[in-house]
């Protein structure tokens, strides 16, 4: 048997258990409700829905996708077939699909895409060819949309898209949705040399191929897949039912060179191989750099990687595609912080370095070869890697697909630290949230390329403690004759709190300033509300020492005082921001996610006029936290406040509010636990202090109310 050549490795970004009586093969499908896989019937039936459905906005009635992988010419090409029925009920399921939008991969061809509205009384409208438009969106990626006619009540939308594009070793499909799935089936061929390896998620059985004329067949049906609501503060794509694949081997006659293909120690060669084989040309212009920007090789390491990082960031444009052989740069975007795989593809062969630094500008991938390379040239210790995204899915150290794997990181062994190379407004330690708390894969190949141990160590990006990440606020509050309220208000924020408000002050041009510090001085009712404001620390620069970003502001507003018969309203909550509530909700079936550990501490000072009183100062006493077996709080909200008299100048009332969350994963079973603290916050926000004025001094405002 000849052996066959590798075919290349495209990186591609592609709940409730299900028993085992709900799973079968293909030829086991019978049911008259259901349409049978990949026909498209001349004449189609008008089917019926489970009366337990009538209050779903539409139905899933078949989803069928197939793949099929066959050698043409020098390589291998995978035939997509996606064949989907479904029954819109109401006007929320025809919003949802009058409309469908179908992303196009990289090196693709559509050869057939149909589509049409089956109407209740039986009428077939087949969309036009006109209709089915193909776009290509601000990125540079293709989309498939198709208007459809027509749509009405109890209508059908039945589309089928057939697509070839090169072979992937690795692959995903998705089976859950916010609707229910009636029928599910998903199959898979190749040819037998090839031997793929399926892992199903969240009730997805684990698939075996079965050798059928010379080619192997992976073929399952999953009846009545339920559907999985989207819940706050939730994971919904990692909870989703979905499989996996990967190319596990060659089958070749010879059983020696049958070894395991695309393991973790595979990746971590392709890693060096890929970023760490420069040319002399490439190490010369390198060092050239390296002294343009400051660096001392083997100096100080963390000042080094500091210059480093913010030469490359801030001085070599980052685009989707870089044309180096007529060295300029085309197709720019300004999705700078969307970067996947996908993208080594446009360029594999042409990432100069030396290019790079003379037209500053580089690809995703050109980004990272350099910083690989100036690491290497200063001496820095460092290995290269890659982790994905855990709110999509979590690292399986089991399951070798590199397709899950779509963060580029820097991890330093001596600080402990890592580092983003192509996310343009993070800066050291910062790393995409994203990936904390997931692994990752970092190759431990020395630049040199001689292994002296393992090619690969896998690791977890921990997060940093909930101390390290705050939100705080300070206010001072005093108020005018007419009991307007006048604040100072400080909001400092650090760690990942800060990350985003860093990027908009970065991004947003300087006349629009005013109105992004409005978003986040939520106490003002309009901009012009601001007397004055300052922001401060705002630099990318602030992370490694995680120095606090802080917006400061002084606020006339009347919004947060009403009166209320003889005494006044001061809705003292709303000073903590906007808190989100869990009242009303359905019985939880999703685990809780959070992002990160954090916590956050305010401090309201209300001075009061002379001689008024609060007269229900035990509304801002709050109490709410979690204990884990060690009887240690690991979430919590508290409130209370102090009261000091002063007849002179007027009482003065400070109230603390504490609220953290050091733990970020709680099951289902812990739910009302965290609900209960969650909505404390939101019982803090809707307080309002009763405050009594001085009895022989009614103010003008309330004055007028009375008359």
């Amino acid at each position: 048997m000849k052996k066959l050549t590798p075919f290349i490795f495209l990186f591609s970004i592609a709940g409730f258990s299900v028993s085992a009586q709900r799973i079968h093969t293909h030829s086991m499908l019978q049911s008259e409700n259901i349409p049978q896989y990949e026909e498209w019937a001349d004449k189609p039936v008008v089917h019926s829905v489970p009366p337990e459905y009538a209050n779903e906005p539409a139905v899933i009635l078949l989803e069928n996708t197939s793949r099929d992988y066959i050698f043409e010419g020098k390589g291998i090409n995978m035939y997509f077939t996606e064949h989907r029925i479904v029954k819109v009920l109401d006007d929320r399921g025809i919003n949802y699909f009058n409309t469908l939008d179908f992303p196009v991969g990289g090196n693709t061809r559509v050869p057939s895409v149909r589509a049409r509205t089956i109407l209740p009384n039986g009428k077939v409208t087949e969309i036009a060819q006109d209709m089915i438009k193909v776009t290509r969106n601000p990125h540079g990626y293709w989309s498939i949309i198709i208007a459809m006619e027509g749509v009405e009540k109890n209508a059908e939308i039945e589309y089928l898209v057939r697509e070839i594009m090169p072979g992937m070793s690795f692959g995903s499909e998705v089976f859950q949705q916010p609707i229910p799935v009636l029928s599910a089936h998903f199959s898979m061929s190749y040819p037998r040399e090839l031997v793929f390896q399926e892992k199903g998620y969240n009730g997805f059985p684990d698939l075996k191929d079965t050798l059928i004329h010379n080619r192997r067949h992976m073929d399952v049906t999953i009846y009545d897949i339920p559907k999985l609501k989207p819940e706050a503060y939730s994971y919904y794509d990692l909870r989703r039912m979905r499989m996996e694949y990967r190319l596990d081997h060659y089958n070749y006659q010879n059983e020696n060179d049958n070894k395991r293909q695309n393991t973790w120690s595979d990746l971590g060669k392709k890693i060096h191989d890929d970023y760490y084989k420069i040319t002399d040309k490439e190490k010369i212009a390198v060092n050239a750099y390296l002294s343009e920007l400051g660096v001392k090789p083997n100096g100080n390491e963390l000042e080094n990687i500091k210059k480093i990082e913010n030469g490359i960031k801030t001085g070599i444009f980052q685009y989707s595609y870089v044309d180096y052989d007529e060295r300029n740069q085309v197709l720019a975007t300004q999705d700078l912080r969307s970067i996947s795989l996908n993208d080594v593809a446009y360029d594999n062969p042409k990432n100069v370095l030396d290019s790079i630094i003379t037209k500053r500008a580089a690809t995703p991938r050109g980004i990272t070869r350099l910083f690989a390379a100036c690491f290497v040239q200063a001496g820095i210790d460092h290995e290269l890697g890659y982790s994905g995204n855990r709110q999509e899915r979590t690292f399986d150290k089991k399951f070798e697909n590199w397709n899950d794997l779509e963060y580029n990181l820097f991890y330093f062994p001596d600080l402990d630290k890592y580092l983003a190379p192509t996310e343009t407004y993070l800066r050291y330690p910062m790393v995409p949230e994203e990936v904390l708390s997931n692994k990752g894969v970092f190759c431990t190949i020395p630049p040199n390329g001689i292994p002296t141990g393992p090619l690969c160590e896998i690791r977890t990006i921990a997060p940093p403690p909930a101390e390290q990440t705050n939100a705080d606020i300070a206010a001072a509050v005093s108020f005018t004759n007419d009991m307007d309220a006048q604040i100072d208000i400080s909001y400092s924020y650090t760690g990942y709190l800060s990350t985003s408000l860093r990027e908009r002050i970065a991004i947003e041009p300087k006349e629009k300033e005013k109105d992004l510090v409005k978003s986040i001085v939520t106490v003002a009712e309009k901009p012009g509300d601001i007397l004055k404001y300052t922001i401060s620390n705002e630099g990318f620069n602030n992370y490694s020492s995680n120095k606090p970003l802080e917006i400061t502001a002084t606020v006339n507003t009347s919004k947060l005082t009403e009166i209320a018969d003889k005494d006044y309203l001061f809705k003292v909550g709303e000073i903590i921001g906007h808190q989100t509530s869990l009242y009303n909700e359905d019985p939880r079936t999703m685990p809780v996610d959070l992002d990160l550990p954090s916590s956050q501490t305010r401090t309201i000072t209300v001075n009061l006029p002379i001689g008024a009183k609060v007269l229900n100062l035990e509304a801002l006493r709050m109490h709410a936290d979690y204990v884990n077996s060690e009887i240690k709080p690991v979430i919590g909200f508290n409130s209370d406040y102090k009261l000091i008299p002063d007849k002179k100048n007027g009482d003065k009332l400070v109230i603390t509010v504490n609220e953290f969350y050091s733990q970020i994963h709680f099951a289902p079973y812990e739910y009302e636990r965290y609900r209960a603290v969650v909505n404390k916050a939101a019982d803090f926000y809707n307080v309002a202090l009763l405050i009594a004025p001085k009895k022989t001094s009614i103010k003008t405002k309330h004055a007028i109310a009375k008359k």
